[in-house]
């Protein structure tokens, strides 16, 4: 049975709304908590598994986990997280009508995304931009906790609000097209990302994905790094390896055809990279994640 967390274990007083920094390093294990959870990567990168799917995450990405949902980080390099965890409760009479906004309806509601939706909704990687005022928000919380001034407590419950509210509007911009810019992070790496997430079975390459920018592949590259601090086939292969990771548990596909199915076009090489990025080679991780 994998570990339970509860908000006692970080708040001792006032409101159920802190913030949690963590840094990562290698595998941790599952567990789940009694509050939600909403983690943003402030650098590094990890495989992170949660509700049967799995996903690479990077500085900048942003996401929650709903309370009683297990999760657990795999194979993190140096990975900095800032966790914001708290109980609904603390939005009071707010806490029914933020629950109708884009994003959190699926966080606070009581239905989740619909089968349909894309695989990684929950998933927000935040644009440039907007990460200075993402850190502020988590830090501006993590100090009022600390400093205790006058009205921490309702300063504590306004802050979660508003963080909230930022979410929201994040989620509706990142799955909406007219956002998109082609001059901003989406207009160039987000679309790197959207083709990845649905090309990946595919042989990719930097002239795919330049042609998908419209910047020549050198600079593409840069401004790539840039932002996520790995080069553009890097993440190809980390997020092929978290894909292949999510079939190995979920399917009974052989290892020959999960390779094939994540964009390897030989076995032995799949198993070589897999084995580098996770610890095991595929069928032991396979073994290993059914017991």
């Amino acid at each position: 049975m994998s570990e339970v967390f509860r908000h006692e274990d970080y708040v001792s007083d006032g409101p159920v709304v802190a913030i949690v920094p963590a840094e990562h390093h290698g595998r941790i294990r599952a567990h789940s908590h009694e509050f939600y959870e909403i983690v943003y990567v402030v650098d590094g990168f990890t495989l992170h598994s949660a509700g049967g799917a799995i996903n690479l995450l990077v500085a900048g990405d942003l996401f929650f986990v709903r309370p009683g949902e297990e999760h657990s980080y795999i194979n993190a390099y140096q990975t900095k997280l800032y966790n914001l965890i708290f109980n609904a409760a603390e939005l009071g009479s707010l806490e029914p009508e933020m629950a109708l906004l884009p994003g959190l309806d699926d966080m606070l509601g009581d239905a989740p995304a619909p089968e349909d939706s894309p695989r990684s909704i929950r998933l927000l990687h935040v644009p440039m931009h907007e990460r200075r005022n993402i850190e502020s928000s988590l830090l501006a919380i993590e100090a009022e906790r600390e400093n205790r001034r006058t009205g921490w407590e309702t300063v504590l419950r306004v802050r979660l609000a508003a963080f909230l509210l930022r979410y929201s509007r994040l989620y509706a911009d990142q799955w909406d097209s007219r956002t998109i810019s082609a001059d901003d992070y989406y207009g160039y790496v987000y679309r790197i990302l959207a083709y990845v997430d649905t090309h990946y079975s595919e042989n990719i390459t930097m002239n795919d994905l330049s042609a998908v920018t419209g910047l020549s592949p050198d600079y593409m590259t840069r401004k790539f790094k840039s932002a996520l601090h790995m080069t553009p086939s890097e993440y190809v292969r980390k997020f092929r390896i978290a894909r292949a990771m999510e079939l190995l548990c979920t399917t009974e596909l052989s290892v020959a055809a999960v390779a094939e199915r994540t964009g390897f076009s030989d076995v032995s090489l799949f198993s070589r990279v897999f084995k580098q990025a996770v610890g095991l080679p595929p069928a032991s991780y396979r073994k290993n994640a059914a017991e």
